[in-house]
């Protein structure tokens, strides 16, 4: 019974550190210098980037958030930026090739899927049938913000 208080002890503290740094974190001070923003997908415009690959994005101040529609066949070429990129396929399927555990490897990955690549690791898509990609990518990119396209993208074939 003894050690059964003690865990139930160590439990509540633990919970009210954590509704205290809660508390801390929404204060007005911490969110003075925030500045809210507000997107819709469905009324953005597209934007094409390569053959049969089109975007829509925006970012925040320390990432963003990008839908990729891929028709059957679009290919996104090899590639590496230093910003993590977390993967969903809403819809269709991609085949991934990727550098796991040190070596080049291929992974499809279909709706309802997520793939997390971290900085400076190369990647490379093939959509397999048409496709709806949402990445998020922190830090935002650079390369992006000059609206250029990505050299890598002009080698999507």
């Amino acid at each position: 019974m003894k050690l059964y208080k003690m865990a139930l002890a160590t439990v509540l503290i633990t919970a009210f550190g954590a509704i205290k740094t809660v508390a801390q974190v929404n204060t007005v001070d911490s969110v003075a210098t925030s500045k809210v923003q507000h997107f819709n997908f469905d009324t953005m415009k597209s934007e094409t980037i390569g053959e049969g690959i089109q975007r829509k994005w925006f970012h925040g101040e320390k990432g963003q958030m990008t839908i990729f529609n891929l028709e059957k066949g679009a290919h996104i070429a090899w590639h590496k930026h230093p910003n993590e990129q977390i993967t969903y396929i809403m819809s269709g399927k991609v085949k991934i090739k990727t550098i796991i555990d040190g070596k080049e490897q291929f992974v499809d990955v279909g709706a309802g899927e997520v793939i997390v690549f971290p900085e400076n690791v190369p990647h490379e898509f093939w959509a397999l049938e048409k496709t709806v990609d949402l990445d998020v990518h922190v830090p935002v990119r650079k390369d992006w913000l000059s609206k250029e396209v990505p050299d890598y993208l002009n080698k999507s074939k």
